[in-house]
């Protein structure tokens, strides 16, 4: 059985970044957990069609063929694709970690000019604790936490499946191949899954970095299958890696890897007359205003404070937006859960959202190619009126079609970077759980509705900046990790 049954419960042991692979189509490589995405990416000038054939069925759903387009031959090396990171969080050095991943091993490159073959992850580019297997002159080379390992014997077999588990703490760094030890050094208390400030986009799967940026080195990638990568903050037990092995390729990690959301409930009348309370940057005033409001600037009218908490409706809807193509903007009231990543300056935003039913909106939606992806909440009274502010948005990447009996759902999806930082306070309500990962803090808590990157929050008498915010959001459960780093 899988390990996990759910995202909440997967977090709770310590999972901190879970790439599931289950897009069926395009180049974005989601982190259901972390928000730390990626990229299916070539040397090569691939077209759109030869990157939804790297989107592959594999026995626990789906997962990425990192060689589909290769030809086989040694000039066409530039068509492997790899799982390249998105520029990474800056982030602490993990005090402990776990890298598992899937891979199904179709041949073994071997490069005559460099004896290059094969590199699995290589993570941590631009420090000696990176995180990295690899391999060249028939050896495979293991290393983490500052300590690394020379290994002579093949552990991967061609046409087979395998289970990848790489981890350290203070007592050693071991490597395990289907449950089994392959090698073990001498352990660490620092080791750096993410990229340093000298580095971008170069934590990888499926190739070395070459110039610690966009390049990899096409002489060291692999030709097979991986179908989902996962890492953890803290070391798992042999018994533990012993039972994910166990379970097969068949088993996923994680059973649902729907968002976890919460709802809650509220009652008042439209239209609204009362003191809200408005924060400008850099100072707070306050004044009086009615609804409808339509007042829109770096300021944001806390309306909802006001309104007794008692019996009103929370509701989402999908906006994409048609001044891009000369259109008004088409709003989608369906959508059947969304997630999205909140993130301010170098970092990407990232939305995705689930339409169901979705026929009725195909060619509006692809008449919006140039439009961006707007994730909007609103209060929906017993009155039957609804007042909607915005949350989010992103550029509109990525449509998916999944096609049923009699059904057609579709998947948008899209980043954007460079959204400023906000300033101000929150104060974080409906915590969950608070936790501190490598001494930063995160907390689940409720969906609020003006909550930005770069303000301040307050929960449980803590302080933070909040540096990400990560939606969950479907038909049964609505929530947020606010986290700093």
């Amino acid at each position: 059985m899988a390990k996990y049954a759910d995202l909440l419960t997967a977090q709770g042991d310590g999972l901190i970044h879970f790439w599931a692979m289950e897009e069926t189509s395009g180049t974005a490589v989601a982190d259901v957990i972390g928000g730390w995405n990626a990229q299916c990416y070539a040397m090569a000038a691939l077209t759109s069609g030869e990157y939804d054939a790297t989107a592959v069925t594999t026995p626990a759903g789906h997962g990425r063929d990192l060689s589909v387009n290769w030809d086989g031959s040694y000039s066409d090396r530039t068509s492997i694709a790899v799982i390249r990171i998105d520029q990474a969080p800056s982030a602490p050095s993990l005090s402990a970690f776990t890298f598992r991943l899937r891979y199904y091993q179709r041949t073994k490159i071997k490069d005559t000019y460099s004896a290059m073959d094969l590199a699995l992850i290589f993570f941590g580019r631009g420090s000696a604790n990176g995180v990295y297997l690899t391999s060249g002159a028939g050896e495979f080379f293991v290393g983490a936490g500052g300590s690394s390992d020379t290994i002579t014997t093949d552990p991967f077999t061609d046409g087979q499946w395998h289970d990848v588990v790489l981890c350290g703490d203070s007592t050693s760094v071991d490597l395990y191949v289907n449950g089994s030890v392959i090698s073990s050094v001498s352990g660490s208390s620092t080791f750096d899954i993410y990229d340093d400030t000298g580095t971008s986009d170069s934590c990888l799967i499926g190739a070395e970095d070459f110039d610690e940026g966009d390049v990899y080195d096409t002489q060291s990638v692999i030709d097979g299958i991986i179908q989902d990568a996962a890492i953890w903050n803290r070391k798992l037990t042999p018994a533990e890696i012993a039972s994910l092995d166990t379970a097969g390729p068949s088993e996923p990690l994680i059973t649902d890897i729907s968002p976890i959301t919460y709802n809650v409930a509220l009652d008042a009348t439209l239209p609204i007359v009362a003191e809200f309370a408005v924060q400008v940057n850099p100072t707070e005033v306050s004044l009086d205003v009615v609804f409808p409001i339509s007042f829109r600037a770096v300021a944001f009218q806390d309306w909802v404070s006001k309104l007794p908490p008692v019996e009103i409706q929370e509701v989402y809807q999908l906006v994409i937006t048609g001044a891009g193509d000369g259109l008004d903007d088409l709003v989608i009231g369906g959508i059947s859960s969304w997630q999205a990543t909140n993130q301010a300056g170098t970092r990407s935003a990232y939305v995705q959202a689930v339409i169901p039913a979705a026929d009725q909106y195909v060619a509006d939606i692809e008449a919006r190619s140039n439009g961006e992806l707007v994730i909007q909440k609103g209060y929906k009274l017993a009155t039957g009126q609804v007042q909607f502010e915005e949350i989010l948005r992103s550029a509109f990447d990525d449509a998916r079609e999944d096609r049923g009996r009699g059904s057609l759902t579709l998947t948008v999806s899209g980043y954007m970077r460079g959204k400023p930082f906000s300033t101000g306070s929150r104060a974080l309500t409906g915590i969950r759980s608070t936790s501190k990962p490598n001494g930063k803090r995160r907390v689940l808590c409720d969906i609020d509705l003006f909550l930005q990157p770069g303000m301040t929050v307050t929960a449980l008498n803590e302080s933070f900046q909040a540096d990400y915010i990560n939606y969950y959001v479907n038909d049964t459960d609505k929530f947020c990790e606010v986290g700093e780093r």
